[in-house]
């Protein structure tokens, strides 16, 4: 049986997730000088008692709802942000986190007419317009995105995430020149902008290029524990064919992310593809299974693992590729190697 014909997913592709800004990775705190910080429940006990002194403070209600918003309390937030709009409805910050609330419970229209009322109270809010074009950026309307971006620019011409999200809207274009250049004039305005040196490395991954190396290094010095950064970084030194630098950066991923299940699969096809050890690929096959019982690509490379190498076991190759189709019926490598076994 010739293993690489059938084998199905040699590898698990490099993440490709936008996840620095507000609507599409996570609420982005909104940079406010003027408000007070509210970061433990001893701070949320305080501000309680100064709104029973004062319930017609709005900035007291917009500061609880700030806290409500980063520990996720999301209706307690919003509830408090309406208060503090009915109140006093001339802050541009006040509309800037209300637009904060309904990015998260997924009411964009309303998150839109928000940023807008920022945007109109006080014309030089880069958080605002920038919010504004990542939300545009998530419909991919680029042209609306770019106008709010290039507005943001004029403000202030040095500022790291309008150049980061002119570069998602280059890729979203598919103007990969353009993306690059982007993101390296956002890393060279915030030396310390993680998703910046991610979407490099891709960029630089896809080209098989080397710098794709130190992109990823770069992100893993800003966030050593980051599972993304470490797992294209083992990815790309695959991809290329450099097969102890792969193994070395999955075993410290694994080290950090004990479950994880694609660096545990990954290694496996190296052991079982290119190194031919076997019991060592059948021993990180195992690991991912462990993980996610359903990874159907794991019993198969553990069933070719098995079926591999001086100690055949054909009852237990068997068993896996039966396995896969218990998963997935349709599974087509499984029911190649089954029959090539006689057993289908």
């Amino acid at each position: 049986m010739k293993i690489k014909s059938i084998f199905y997913l040699s590898v698990v592709s490099c993440s490709l997730l936008l996840v620095s800004c507000g609507g599409m990775g996570g609420v982005k705190e909104t940079k406010t000088a003027d408000s007070s910080a509210v970061k433990t429940s001893d701070d949320l006990q305080k501000l309680n008692a100064q709104l029973l002194a004062g319930p017609n403070n709005a900035e007291l209600y917009y500061n609880r709802a700030r806290y409500y918003l980063n520990s996720k309390n999301y209706e307690l937030g919003l509830a408090d942000m309406q208060r503090a709009l009915k109140i006093d409805s001339t802050k541009s910050k006040y509309f800037l986190t209300l637009s904060d609330f309904y990015f998260v419970i997924n009411k964009t229209g309303s998150a839109k007419t928000a940023l807008e009322k920022s945007i109109k109270l006080d014309d030089k809010n880069v958080d605002a317009m920038l919010k504004l074009a990542e939300l545009y950026l998530y419909v991919r309307k680029n042209e609306q995105s770019m106008k709010y971006i290039n507005m943001a620019l004029k403000v202030n011409q040095y500022n790291a995430e309008a150049y980061f999200m002119k570069g998602m809207n280059y890729k979203d274009l598919k103007d990969t020149a353009r993306a690059i250049s982007s993101m390296q004039t956002a890393v060279e305005q915030d030396q310390k902008y993680y998703q910046a040196y991610i979407q490099l490395g891709i960029f630089s991954s896809a080209r098989k290029n080397p710098l794709a190396v130190q992109y990823y290094k770069n992100a893993i010095k800003i966030q050593p524990k980051s599972s993304e950064a470490w797992y294209n970084l083992g990815k790309f030194y695959q991809d290329i064919g450099d097969w102890n630098n792969a193994l070395g950066t999955y075993t410290a991923l694994i080290q950090i992310e004990p479950a994880n299940k694609n660096a545990n699969y990954n290694m496996g096809v190296i052991y079982l593809l290119r190194l031919k050890k076997y019991d060592t690929a059948i021993n990180h096959f195992t690991a991912a299974i462990k993980i996610d019982p359903k990874y159907v690509e794991a019993y198969f490379g553990r069933g070719l693992s098995y079926q591999s190498g001086s100690g055949k076991d054909l009852k237990l190759a068997s068993l896996d590729f039966d396995a896969c189709l218990a998963i997935n019926p349709k599974f087509e490598p499984a029911q190649t190697a089954l029959k090539e076994l006689g057993k289908k």
